[in-house]
């Protein structure tokens, strides 16, 4: 029988194995250089959806995403609707705005 805890550490480790540190710092440093983060994770061999599920499990790595998207969004797009997903902005207010649409 799984315990919860079991369950957590499956979780963080099925994470650090499918996005490993090395993939992130690269991922990071692509955006930074202003690729798109999906491109970046297809450059680098990674489903973005994979990237979006490793920053929702390991935490770091999900704030350290997120205040990358908030810095490199474009400041002329309309943040917080799905008009900004839609013209491929993945910060997390526009993330949000897609979710609670569903």
């Amino acid at each position: 029988m799984n315990h919860p805890i079991d369950d957590t550490e499956q979780l963080i480790a099925n994470a650090e194995q499918e996005v490993p540190p090395s993939v992130r710092s690269r991922l990071i440093a692509k955006i930074r250089t202003g690729d798109h983060v999906d491109d970046a994770a297809r450059d680098l061999g990674v489903n973005p959806q994979r990237v979006f599920s490793a920053a929702r499990i390991l935490s770091a790595f999900g704030e350290q995403l997120d205040s990358t998207l908030m810095a490199e969004r474009d400041p002329d797009l309309p943040h917080g609707t799905v008009t900004g997903y839609n013209k491929r902005c993945r910060c997390p207010q526009c993330r949000s705005a897609v979710n609670r649409q569903r």
